[in-house]
């Protein structure tokens, strides 16, 4: 039997919570989610079945069939030989080529949407010219390309060019080791390999690539005219070589991807004509074969086009060209003009709303399909997932006109009924977004997927106008662009659209652990419960501070160090990448590559700099018991502290217990929150601020904790908060730690929206009633917290819905829980591929209710 919340007194009124739908009352708690799985058609059902995940645990995939392929590495090697002496973008160009032309095709039963990116549906690609560090781990493993001789042959001859190589160069060893400790700060991504990318695809489905090829000539043919021009003049005219250069790159790639499309096509009209005895599913290739002809060369014609002709780009973005986590664009308000034509006009490739809804199912399966060779590291730090698949929808267009539409209704109906880890889906909330809309979310959050997760609309917009002011070619967002923004991966805004969006992560993205931090601070910078070296500056004996503001300065210094070092390791890596990684096809598809000629990873229009902080909340409640216990009340010394640490806290039970119970975030505290709002904007978001980047910005702070706040909690020692050395660390960029918000949802509401200053982005997980949210008042309470969200100005939130009984059955018996989903952090995971030390983090997330002082908050109507 499900459980069914109690009923409270409100108003006036007894107020009872029957579930919306009450044949759910037949169903156990333990079983709830295995329940709610409804894929809309037998094609999309079967396509579930047989999907082929890749998620990993601890590092190593589930299935245990899954593993590198060898073709990409292999053919890209071949080119770069090859191509010896030519200009570097024109190698890169020619790479992608010789990856397209020979790699095999994969054609799968049931499918609509056709392309992979590997020689088998097993197998994901590596990327030696990135870091073959990476690459070696993967030889030494179970998954390694076969034959491992020619791959480690490969590898090897990389090691020379590879991006690893070139920024390694520009640090000290003592640097490289601090950094490689992956304890206080980020690996490199010169050597992790990492990336992101947000890629123009409007440009793809509206002017399709033989347009862009005729851009890009008529650009060359006018270069030559302005060089043939007298008198010579070579202060101007030695400019147009790089940038002709650039354009044939340009060309090359477009007409590999063309050719590409094609191939697919006629793999389709093959299969159709020689092997295939159904005869709808015949005429279904014939399909695929005219539509894979047509796109990306033309532009889209419908929505079946605009579907095929985005995955195609998608696949070229983040998987052959190079690897690129993410899923970020702006996915309803680009498909709508096509699901006008297709749905309602239905002038071309006609079909039905519900014909909507199975394409968007269909799509989320090959996201779910969809396998990345990233390092082990970032395999560690998302487990239960493939990667990282973030889309955005909702929002607002120029005015502050509401966005959504029937596609943002099909990519939410699609995204409950099919139930898939990925792509994640964040939702911008407005008020004037519509109620119909809204209700989708509702239940997408209701039925436990974790998202949509939600970002305040104004925040977002405002920001992208606020960076457009630092544009270094004083052409940033314009206002109508500001409003076009999807994040570029889990919290961070950025513009999407035709040009001046994130082509690399070295805009972005690298991590600094301030938990770490604190327990450095109180060793003057020495690690002496993990690394057993010096992380950071001296910053003196602790005992010997005798104020609270000496060891603010003190963790202010660790930061700002530590910050400083992880955002110039991005910048030399972007440096490297605009003189030996250029993107030839993304630049073609970027209006402000086409026109000025100049590479994707060299062209920055929209600075967007923002770098993750996680674990603060540790290190903040932390400060506060330090401040509270020994130089306010005196209490203790910090030589005592100091002692307790160092036996993580073995024979200090008492001490312990005073500082765990000291003051902490998320319960509206006054005294905890004055430290925390100063210790958020001076310091984390203070400091960073003071940081300009590569494209002439400020760089801002971004807490999103993903699994990492897992793995550095696992090395981090023990904490002045009370915690213990190896406990996971604090789950969001600003959510209080596990089980100690203890007064309800709208004390955290007050409490995190008193940090306004200096901050980009900040996640805030919240876990809440399952009885509650299933009744038939769930809506409307959600909403009314939502409307309370919105008018604080708290830039984010997501949830998980889900019981402690399903996720502790589950843990029992994982076999029978495949369909549960939990929210880690910045993404969703099937929980019961997430280790133990990860699902236990979840379960000890306070499950908040909703009784009558908090709908009094709330000021929520019920009926």
């Amino acid at each position: 039997m499900a459980t069914v919340a109690e009923s409270i007194k409100y108003r006036g009124k007894k107020i009872e919570f029957p579930l919306t739908n009450p044949q759910e009352i037949e169903i156990a708690d333990e079983a709830l989610h295995e329940n709610l799985a409804r894929p809309s058609t037998e094609r999309t059902k079967r396509l579930k079945a047989r999907c082929r995940w890749k998620h990993a645990a601890a590092g190593e995939f589930v299935d245990s069939d899954v593993r590198a392929g060898i073709e990409r590495m292999r053919f890209i090697t071949e080119a770069h030989k090859a191509s010896a002496g030519q200009p570097e973008v024109i190698r890169r160009a020619l790479g992608l080529q010789n990856i397209l032309n020979k790699s095999t095709l994969v054609l799968q039963q049931d499918e609509f949407i056709i392309g992979y990116h590997a020689e088998d549906p097993e197998m994901f690609p590596l990327y030696p010219e990135l870091s073959y560090m990476a690459v070696q781990d993967y030889l030494m493993s179970d998954y390694a390309p076969q034959p491992v001789e020619e791959a480690a042959e490969i590898n090897e001859y990389w090691k020379r060019y590879s991006m690893q190589a070139k920024g390694e160069r520009y640090f000290t060893q003592e640097e490289l080791l601090q950094m490689y400790q992956v304890s206080t700060m980020e690996a490199p991504g010169f050597a992790t390999g990492y990336n992101s990318i947000c890629p123009p695809y409007e440009t793809v489905v509206q002017d399709g690539l033989l347009k862009r090829i005729e851009m890009a000539k008529g650009k060359i043919e006018h270069a030559q005219k302005e060089m043939q021009k007298i008198p010579w003049n070579a202060t101007t005219g030695l400019d147009w070589i790089g940038k002709i250069d650039v354009w044939k790159s340009m060309i090359i790639a477009d007409e590999a991807v063309i050719n590409w499309a094609r191939r697919h096509a006629r793999l389709a009209k093959i299969v159709a004509e020689n092997f295939e005895p159904d005869p709808a599913r015949r005429e279904e290739l014939l399909e695929i074969a005219e539509i894979s002809h047509r796109v990306p060369a033309e532009p889209c014609r419908g929505l079946k086009d605009a579907f095929q002709a985005k995955w195609y780009t998608y696949l070229i973005c983040h998987a052959i060209d190079r690897y690129a986590s993410g899923y970020a664009h702006k996915e309803d308000e680009l498909l709508e003009p096509y699901y006008n034509i297709s749905v309602k006009e239905k002038s071309f490739q006609p079909m039905t709303y519900a014909d909507a809804v199975e394409m968007v199912e269909m799509e989320r399966l090959k996201i779910s399909e969809h396998g990345a060779g990233k390092s082990r590291a970032y395999r560690e730090i998302f487990p239960g997932s493939n990667d990282l698949f973030i889309l955005t929808i909702g929002g607002t267009k120029l005015g502050y006109v509401d966005a959504c539409s029937d596609m943002t209704d099909a990519i939410l109906e699609g995204a409950r009924n099919i139930r898939t880890t990925e792509p994640s889906i964040v939702f911008r909330w407005h008020p004037v977004g519509r109620e119909k809309t809204k209700r989708l979310v509702f239940e997408c959050i209701r039925d436990g997927l974790g998202y949509p997760s939600i970002k305040h609309d104004v925040i977002g917009t405002e920001q992208m106008k606020y960076y457009s002011k630092f544009s270094k070619n004083n052409n940033g967002a314009t206002d109508a662009e500001a409003h076009y923004w999807g994040l570029v991966l889990c919290m961070s805004p950025g513009v999407c659209g035709r040009r001046k969006t994130h082509k690399t992560r070295s805009e972005g993205g690298g991590s600094i652990f301030p938990a770490k931090m604190m327990e450095i601070v109180l060793a003057d910078g020495f690690d002496w419960s993990y690394s057993g070296m010096q992380l950071g500056p001296h910053t003196g004996d602790p005992t010997e501070f005798k104020t609270f503001e000496q060891l603010w300065e003190a963790f202010r210094a660790q930061y700002a160090y530590a910050t400083s070092k992880v955002i110039r390791a991005k910048d030399i890596m972007r440096y490297f990448e605009s003189k030996f990684l250029q993107m030839p096809f993304v630049s073609s598809i970027d209006d402000g590559c086409m026109e000025l000629g100049i590479d994707a990873m060299e062209l920055s229009e929209q600075p967007n700099g923002w770098h993750n902080p996680i674990t603060t909340v540790v290190a903040a409640n932390s400060l506060v018991a330090i401040k509270k216990l020994i130089y306010d009340e005196k209490k203790y010394t910090m030589a005592q502290l100091v002692t307790a640490l160092r036996a993580n806290w073995s024979g200090f039970e008492d001490m312990r217990q005073e500082f765990l119970n000291a003051p902490k975030w998320g319960n509206d505290d006054d005294y905890a929150d004055a430290i925390i709002k100063d210790f958020y904007e001076d310091i984390i978001g203070g400091e960073m601020s003071k940081i300009t980047n590569y494209s002439g910005g400020p760089v801002l702070p971004v807490g999103q904790a993903v699994g990492l706040y897992m793995e550095i909690g696992s090395r981090t020692g023990p904490t002045p908060d009370g915690r213990f050395g190896g406990d996971a660390g604090d789950d969001g960029g600003i959510s209080p730690y596990m089980g100690t918000d203890k007064k309800g949802p709208t004390a955290v509401l007050k409490s995190v929206s008193k940090v306004q200053k200096n901050q980009k982005a900040n996640l805030l997980n919240q876990r809440l009633s399952v009885p509650i949210m299933r009744s038939v008042h769930g809506f409307d309470i959600w909403k009314s917290y939502m409307d309370t969200w919105e008018k604080l100005n708290i830039d984010h939130v997501q949830f998980n819905c889900v019981s402690t009984a399903e996720m502790k059955a589950a843990q029992k018996e994982p076999e029978k829980h495949q369909d549960l989903i939990v929210r880690v952090s910045g993404f969703s995971a099937r929980f019961v591929d997430i280790p133990t030390y990860g699902q236990n983090t979840i379960i000890a997330r306070n499950e908040q209710s909703f009784g009558s002082n908090e709908l009094e908050d709330l000021n929520t109507e019920l009926n």
